[in-house]
């Protein structure tokens, strides 16, 4: 299979299966982590954030809902405790998703240490979020570009969830300092952002996640 998760047949009968049981699962298989919890909103920037926290880097991220859970599949790269601790991972996403972690929080202090420790000569890109509705023929696509800092995935996926969007699916590239991330999204009631407003208050939330540190 290689690890991708995006592949053509999504989700696979064991997520099937796994979505039919109905349980939370959160387990983590080299460089995929698989996570089956009760849908609501926040999810994706739940698991995030919690990644951030353990260095991970979301890849690619697959997601679906169903008879009120959601299941996501991810393709996982980086961080020592994926390495040495996966069940530690594990037991702090469940802690997330269980709203008994501050992840934000915990980012923020995280994103502190780090500024101190970090010097960089390159000048940061200017934020911008591209909106395309003719990409896809059920899904709005953002794509989201700029400066990459730690938390960066958590705040503009809590930003979509605070405007009640559904993230399809989504793609994560680091090049250099700067992240150009796509995702797939759709509003509450499944359908495509067609309304003006709608998607200049995205645009907006988006761009405000992206320049802030929390």
């Amino acid at each position: 299979s290689g690890g991708n998760v995006v592949a053509s047949t999504f989700p696979t009968d064991d997520h099937q299966k796994l979505l039919d049981a109905g349980e939370e699962f959160v387990h983590i298989d080299g460089h995929e982590l698989t996570v089956v919890t009760e849908d609501r909103p926040g999810v994706f920037s739940r698991v995030a954030g919690t990644l951030a926290l353990h260095g991970v880097d979301i890849l690619e991220a697959q997601l679906r809902t169903e008879g009120g859970l959601a299941l996501e599949v991810m393709r996982v790269g980086g961080g020592i405790g994926l390495e040495e601790r996966p069940a530690q991972v594990e037991d702090d996403i469940r802690l997330a998703l269980a709203g008994r972690l501050a992840v934000r929080a915990r980012l923020l202090e995280r994103a502190r240490t780090y500024r101190f420790q970090r010097i960089t000569t390159a000048r940061p890109s200017t934020p911008q979020v591209i909106i395309d509705n003719e990409l896809s023929s059920s899904s709005t696509v953002l794509e989201v570009r700029g400066p990459d800092s730690i938390g960066l995935l958590y705040r503009i996926t809590r930003a979509m969830a605070d405007l009640d969007l559904d993230i399809v699916s989504a793609k994560i590239q680091t090049l250099g300092d700067d992240v150009v991330d796509s995702f797939y999204v759709r509003d509450a009631a499944g359908e495509k952002v067609t309304d003006g407003d709608y998607l200049r208050e995205i645009e907006m939330a988006v761009l405000s996640a992206v320049a802030r540190d929390a």
